[in-house]
């Protein structure tokens, strides 16, 4: 279902909600633009973010998603099932862990264009 997150990258995917010891939690999806050793590239994120850090965008029709219960070591928390991709962990703020020897792209696609 999409979701607004409350920063960057804001648009996201929800695909299932967690309830652990200190409350409930969202595992969100996206795109993101990235750069390792000089080359840009876009990979799907997954990460658990608080719950209270994701809305419901009034355009969008709500959809069921599954529950779990997640383990008291946040460490252990699980990718969404078959995720093919980077998954971040878990993300209480700042900027999100990124696969090894990559960083985030942020700005505008079109200021990255070569002439």
């Amino acid at each position: 279902m999409a979701v607004y997150l409350n920063r960057p990258p804001h648009n996201v995917r929800l695909v299932v909600w967690g309830r652990a010891d200190d409350g409930w939690w969202a595992c969100v999806t996206w795109r993101q633009r990235v750069r390792a050793q000089g080359d840009a590239a876009e990979i799907a994120f997954a990460a658990w973010v608080p719950a209270g850090s994701v809305t419901r965008p009034r355009y969008t029709t709500p959809v069921r998603v599954a529950q779990i219960r997640l383990p008291t070591e946040r460490c252990t928390w699980p990718a969404p099932p078959g995720w093919p991709s980077w998954y971040a962990g878990v993300w209480l703020e700042g900027p999100v862990a990124t696969p090894p020897g990559a960083e985030l792209v942020t700005g505008a696609r079109w200021r990255e264009r070569r002439s």
